[in-house]
């Protein structure tokens, strides 16, 4: 993707009573204000929740076919709540920070978000595949168990839409906007790799239900979606990729 971190640094993340020129901060966040919700729900985001995912886990497998009884009742509608829960959290906070969603990217959206996407999900999938190969062979492939949980009546199919459209939003609201935009306003850090690789490795534990190879996945393909956000300055793309991305399990389920 080119990705040039010094593309970022000319206008990078403004501090309070810092603004750049109009119209060249990537992220609005110059009006930022710190406040005690912002301390909890960067924590909530990097620490508890990921932990409290990992702490519901025990094997990967058994918990898998388990679930895989009743998807609706005991996957797909606790976690559109929860996740749904999660933006109401994100979003209150920015509220409070005096940026808004706006302050994590939300602009208007362009034809070239679109575009962005799906060049994205051509060349992740790609690198994700060989990736999954690897990990194979080093005997860390991804549960097969995890087809249990896909849709397969027209109810679970029609769920599974909104389900793919509310983890697009939330996650990439959460790991994506909030926790790379606040992570580099708290740490003052110059550049975006400690951001991007935190807030993957949170995004990876919250999908330790798929192993450990299913950590690793997603934890690389986490630091993808953080390029792909700081790249374009925008949500959008991370966001019709990710849905598109659970979206097309419909189609193309996953095969071990």
């Amino acid at each position: 993707m080119n990705f040039d971190e010094n593309n970022f640094e000319r206008y990078p993340i403004s501090t309070p009573g810092i603004e750049p020129p109009d119209g060249e901060s990537k992220f609005p966040n110059e009006k930022f204000s710190k406040k005690k919700l912002s301390y909890f729900t960067l924590a909530f985001l990097l620490l508890v929740f990921p932990l409290l995912s990992m702490s519901l886990v025990g094997d990967p497998e058994k918990a898998l076919e388990l679930l895989a009884d009743s998807p609706i009742a005991f996957i797909y509608l606790p976690t559109m709540i929860t996740h749904w829960l999660i933006f109401l959290l994100v979003f209150l906070t920015t509220r409070y920070e005096n940026t808004g969603l706006r302050g994590l990217g939300f602009k208007r959206i362009r034809l070239l978000d679109i575009f962005w996407a799906f060049a994205f999900l051509l060349v992740s999938n790609l690198l994700l595949s060989l990736i999954s190969l690897l990990l194979g062979k080093m005997n860390l492939a991804i549960p097969g168990e995890i087809e249990l949980i896909l849709p397969k009546s027209g109810t679970e199919r029609i769920i599974w839409v909104f389900l793919s459209l509310t983890a697009g939003i939330c996650e990439e609201t959460a790991f994506r906007g909030y926790l790379i935009t606040r992570l580099k306003l708290f740490s003052r850090i110059k550049g975006w790799i400690f951001p991007i690789l935190a807030s993957s490795l949170a995004f990876g534990m919250g999908h330790t239900y798929q192993g450990a190879g299913g950590f690793i996945l997603i934890s690389i393909y986490g630091i993808m979606f953080g390029v792909l956000y700081v790249k374009t300055g925008s949500i959008w793309p991370g966001i019709i990729a990710h849905f598109f991305q659970d979206f097309s399990a419909l189609f193309f389920p996953f095969q071990n």
